[in-house]
């Protein structure tokens, strides 16, 4: 799909709108944003995140060897999202910066080849998700992240990114300093107001509502 078409640009002008809500940023400087974005060479229908969201911090950990599996699974580091979940983050992202914080991305669409990989090194549902039925990462409605400080960053979390330990847990509290009971809330609270949906094993992965009614993507990073 050609997202320059006048029917999927319509559609791109109402996701705009949706900044509206937190940040105040007005309409025409948001399309202008996304406008940038879609023509920044990310594979369509994504977009770099980093062109639309203002500020945004990355450490795409796939892109390293600092992950389960060991070694580097993507090409390069970007965050490539759907127009929507782009739109959704820089909400979140503008109501964090009133408070002097700020989102830092671990991971955002995730090709079909690194779910595989993923999958094989820990096959277990609810931990992983199986490529016969894709993870929301490969449909670009899906972001990994946690929360920095106005400098970049990390604050204190219940966990590292892709821990299997149970305070990585949403709701875990035991063994966990409040300061990063805190933090966390404060990044759901702010996740949760524009849109975002948790998942109970993972405190850092948030969802686009109706995510599995997007297909899966299979586009070079």
């Amino acid at each position: 799909m050609d997202l320059r078409e006048p029917a999927v640009k319509s559609k791109n002008r109402r996701g705009c709108l949706l900044f509206l809500g937190a940040s105040g940023y007005d309409a025409r400087v948001v399309a202008a944003v996304l406008s940038i974005a879609l023509a920044s060479g990310a594979p369509r229908p994504l977009v770099d995140a980093v062109r639309v969201v203002p500020g945004l911090r990355l450490d795409i950990r796939y892109a390293t060897a600092r992950n389960i599996t060991g070694r580097p699974l993507y090409a390069a580091g970007r965050c490539l999202l759907l127009p929507e979940t782009a739109a959704a983050l820089a909400r979140v992202q503008a109501r964090l910066v009133r408070s002097r914080r700020r989102l830092l991305v671990w991971d955002c669409y995730r090709p079909p080849s690194a779910q595989r990989a993923l999958w094989k090194i820990f096959p277990h549902p609810g931990w992983v998700a199986d490529p016969r039925t894709g993870s929301n990462h490969e449909r670009g409605t899906a972001v990994d992240l946690t929360l920095a400080d106005a400098s970049g960053r990390p604050l204190l979390m219940p966990t590292d990114f892709d821990s299997f330990d149970p305070r990585a847990r949403q709701g875990a509290t035991r063994g966990i300093p409040r300061e990063a009971l805190e933090n966390r809330e404060r990044l759901r609270a702010a996740m949760r107001a524009e849109g975002f949906i948790t998942i109970r094993k993972e405190w850092w992965h948030y969802d686009l509502p109706g995510a599995r009614s997007h297909p899966i993507l299979d586009v070079p990073l």
